[in-house]
């Protein structure tokens, strides 16, 4: 497959919105939880109910930036920005959320981690989201003259 004009930003796009979705992706799976030994979220004895509800809470950013991507390989770059843009304010309402209760926390490395990985899959997602509603607006530019 060549690269045209047109397929290189789209490669860029999609190369943010992947780190984005690798962090919202490997996030719950980082060993953070318990009493700071630690282990990893299989490990800790919560029913599988409560560990189904954890999972799709913790991977729906992944979700809908993989869809994010699909429409991005579909050509449909506006709907992409779109999804990559709600994305990243759904993290930022979530470190703004997560910010006063881990307060008394900061310091420990579970709770920084979990908020620099937020702020950078946020601001990859931000990126991401700004190429594409720019690329759309070139591209009807680029149709209207």
């Amino acid at each position: 497959m060549q690269t045209t004009p047109r397929t290189k930003p789209h490669r860029d796009i999609a190369r943010l919105a992947i780190g984005a979705g690798l962090i919202a992706f490997l996030l719950p799976l980082l060993p953070l939880y318990g009493d700071g030994s630690g282990p990893f979220i299989f490990s800790s004895g919560l029913p599988v109910r409560v560990l189904i509800s954890f999972l799709l809470i913790w991977w729906t950013n992944a979700a809908v930036v993989a869809v994010g991507i699909l429409y991005l390989k579909w050509d449909r770059v506006g709907v992409a920005g779109g999804l990559f843009l709600a994305a990243a304010m759904t993290v930022a309402i979530a470190i703004i959320q997560l910010v006063t209760p881990t307060a008394p926390h900061f310091g420990r490395w579970q709770t920084d981690l979990v908020l620099v990985l937020e702020i950078i899959e946020s601001g990859l997602l931000a990126l991401a989201a700004v190429r594409a509603i720019g690329a759309r607006a070139t591209d009807n530019f680029e149709q209207d003259h």
